[in-house]
C-alpha cells in the first residue's frame, strides 16, 4: 500500500520520536483534516448557492421580461385617442388588465405632461396626480422605454417595481405612457426566492447596486432597505462592484456565512444565496470532536500499537480523500465514496456522499425548473425556443418544414373566477393530458404561460399545411370534449394560432406570427384557427 506522504512522517514520528510526538503529529493531523473536509463542504456548499442564485436570477429574470414583453404589446395596441377619453381608457386597461393579470398593482395611462389620466386595479389618489417630476418619467417622454429603480410607493405604501412604455401615434409621436407596477410581495413574482430555501437555513438577498439598494428575503417581511456602509460585507460590496460568483464572508450582524451572486440582466441587479457556515460545516464539528478522542485512544494504549492502528484506520480516509480530490480536480466524475467499513470514516463518508446525493438531486431538479413548466411538466419557453432552434437546423438539413400552434383556452377565466384557481389547475393539466394525445412524439407541447400552449410540429413534408390543418381540427376536438372535475363538468374551447415556417425565420418571428393568428381567430369566435406564413397573415380563417 502507497501512503500519502504525511501518513507516512506520522507513522515514523510515532515509531521514532515516542509520545511526544505523537501528540504533535496528532494535532497537526486535526487542523489538516479538519481544513481540508471544512475546504470541501465550502467548495460543495458554494456550488450549491451559486447554482441558487442562478435559478433565482433566470426566475426573476424572466417574470420582468414578461411583463416588460407583454407592456410592449399593450402600449403598441393602445389607440392614441383613448388618452382623450378616460372612461374609455378606463375600461380598455381593465379589459386587459383582466386578461393577463402580470401587474398586481395595476396598469396606468399618463398624457405628456406625466397627470395619470385612467389606471386599473384603480389606487384612489392616482388618477390625476402628477409623475413629471420623476426622472424615470422623463426618459419615457424621450421614448426610452424601461424598467425603473425599485421605490416604496407614494399612494399603496408598498416596495414596487414600476416600468413603462412611450405611447405613439402612427408618425410615431409620443402621446403619453402606458406604465406597469408590480408589488414585490405580489404571488407569483418573487416566490421564488420567498420558497426556494424552506426547510434549510439558506436565504436570499436581491440587490440593486446602482441604487444602493436592498431587500433581504430571510424575513417574513419585504422591505426596501439600503445597503449596508462599505465594509460591513466585504463580499456584499465585491459584488457591487461587479464580481460574481461564491466566497465565505460575514454579513452585517457578524455572522459568517457562504454567499453567491448572480446576476439580473434585464434590471442590472444581482442575487445573493447565502447560508450561515455553522450551519453548512456542521460536519466539520462532527470530524474534530472524533480527532480529540482518538487521540486519548493513541496516548492510552502506546506507540507499537498506534501505529498499526492509524495505519488501518485510515486508510478508507485517505482513499476516499484521494477520489475526492481527483472529483474536486475534474480527472473523474462526481460519484458515492467507497465505504470500507461502518465507523467514523465511514459515517463521515457516508456524510460527504449524502451531501453530495443531495447537491446532485438538487442541481438535477433546478434544472428540470428552469425549463419545465411547474404546474404541467410540459416544456416551457425557455425549453421550447431551444427546440424550435434544433428543429430549424434540422429543417435545413432534410428539407423539411416546421409548424407553430399557439393555442389560448377560451372561457378559462370564467373557471378560475367561479370554481377557484385549483379547479382551474386541474383543468389546465387534463388539457395538457389531451394535447399530449394529439400531437406525434416527435412534436413538441409547451405550455409558456397562463392558459397559454404551444405545439411545435417539425419534420413536415410537402403536405405540411394540410397536416397542420388535420393537428389543429384535433386541438380543437380534444379541448371541446366535457372536462369533468371533482364531480363538475367544465365546457371550455381553445383558438389556435398557426405559422408555418416556409423559408429562413428566427422562433421569435414564428411565435409572434402564431400570436397574431391566433388573436384573429379568437375575434372570429371561440373554437376556431386562423394559418398564417411565418410572419404574414394572407389565408382566411378556418372554423370547426
Amino acid at each position: 500500500m502507497k501512503f500519502p506522504r504525511f501518513a507516512n512522517t506520522l507513522v515514523v514520528r510515532l515509531i521514532g520520536f515516542g509520545v511526544l510526538l505523537v501528540l504533535i503529529g496528532t494535532v497537526a493531523r486535526y487542523f489538516i483534516l479538519s481544513s481540508y473536509v471544512r475546504d470541501n463542504l465550502i467548495q460543495i456548499t458554494s456550488a450549491q448557492q451559486a447554482t441558487l442564485a442562478e435559478a433565482a436570477a433566470e426566475d426573476i429574470n424572466y417574470k420582468l421580461m414578461e411583463r416588460f414583453s407583454f407592456l410592449k404589446r399593450l402600449a403598441k395596441t393602445l389607440p392614441p385617442d383613448l388618452l382623450q377619453q378616460p372612461a374609455k381608457l378606463q375600461a380598455w386597461l381593465q379589459e386587459r388588465a383582466k386578461l393577463q393579470p402580470l401587474f398586481s398593482l395595476g396598469l396606468m395611462a399618463t398624457d405628456v405632461q406625466g397627470t395619470v389620466l385612467a389606471d386599473f386595479p384603480t389606487v384612489p389618489g392616482r388618477v390625476g396626480q402628477s409623475l413629471s417630476g420623476n426622472p424615470n418619467f422623463q426618459q419615457l417622454i424621450e421614448g426610452k422605454s424601461g424598467i425603473g429603480a425599485p421605490v416604496v410607493g407614494s399612494l399603496t405604501q408598498q416596495p414596487l417595481i414600476p416600468m413603462g412604455i412611450p405611447i405613439k401615434n402612427e408618425t410615431g409621436t409620443i402621446q403619453g405612457v402606458l406604465i406597469g407596477v408590480t408589488g414585490l410581495s405580489a404571488p407569483n413574482f418573487l416566490n421564488f426566492l420567498h420558497h426556494a430555501h424552506s426547510g434549510t437555513a439558506s436565504g436570499f438577498r436581491l440587490v440593486s447596486p446602482k441604487d444602493r439598494l436592498l431587500i433581504d428575503f430571510s424575513h417574513p417581511a419585504v422591505m426596501l432597505e439600503p445597503t449596508p456602509p462599505h465594509g460591513a460585507n466585504p463580499f456584499l460590496d465585491r459584488a457591487i462592484g461587479g464580481f460574481r460568483g461564491s466566497g465565505v464572508t460575514r454579513d452585517a450582524q457578524g455572522v459568517e456565512e457562504i454567499a453567491a451572486a448572480a446576476s439580473i440582466p434585464s434590471m442590472g441587479w444581482f442575487v445573493v444565496a447565502h447560508v450561515p457556515t455553522s450551519v453548512a460545516l456542521a460536519a466539520v464539528d462532527q470530524t474534530k470532536s472524533y480527532l480529540l478522542w482518538h487521540l486519548l485512544l493513541l496516548l492510552g494504549i502506546g506507540l507499537p500499537a498506534i501505529a498499526g492502528f492509524i495505519t488501518w484506520v485510515l486508510r478508507p480516509l485517505y482513499r476516499s480523500a484521494e477520489k475526492a480530490e481527483k472529483m474536486s480536480r475534474g480527472e473523474i466524475p462526481l460519484q458515492p465514496l467507497p465505504i470500507e467499513r461502518d465507523d467514523e470514516v465511514g459515517h463521515l463518508t457516508r456524510a460527504f456522499n449524502n451531501l453530495l446525493i443531495k447537491l446532485t438531486d438538487s442541481q438535477a431538479a433546478l434544472e428540470h425548473l428552469a425549463y419545465h413548466d411547474a404546474l404541467t411538466g410540459l416544456p416551457n419557453r425557455s425549453l421550447l425556443i431551444d427546440r424550435i432552434h434544433q428543429a430549424q437546423a434540422r429543417s435545413k438539413r432534410h428539407g423539411t418544414r416546421l409548424a407553430i400552434l399557439f393555442l389560448d383556452l377560451d372561457g378559462f377565466k370564467q373557471i378560475n373566477d367561479s370554481f377557484g384557481h385549483d379547479a382551474g389547475d386541474l383543468v389546465l393539466k387534463e388539457t395538457a393530458q389531451r394535447l399530449s394525445l394529439v400531437i406525434r412524439q416527435v412534436d413538441t407541447l409547451a405550455r409558456i404561460g397562463g392558459d397559454e400552449f404551444v405545439i411545435l410540429a417539425t419534420d413536415l413534408d410537402t403536405e405540411a399545411k394540410q397536416a397542420v390543418d388535420t393537428v389543429a381540427a384535433k386541438c380543437i376536438k380534444a379541448v371541446s370534449a366535457p372536462i369533468s372535475v371533482q364531480e363538475v363538468t367544465y365546457q371550455i374551447s381553445v383558438s389556435i394560432g398557426v405559422a408555418l415556417c416556409s423559408r429562413d425565420c428566427t422562433a421569435e418571428c414564428l411565435l409572434l406570427a402564431a400570436d397574431k393568428a391566433m388573436y384573429v381567430a379568437k375575434q372570429q369566435g371561440q373554437g376556431s384557427y386562423r394559418m398564417a406564413s411565418s410572419c404574414e397573415e394572407h389565408i382566411p380563417a378556418h372554423v370547426d
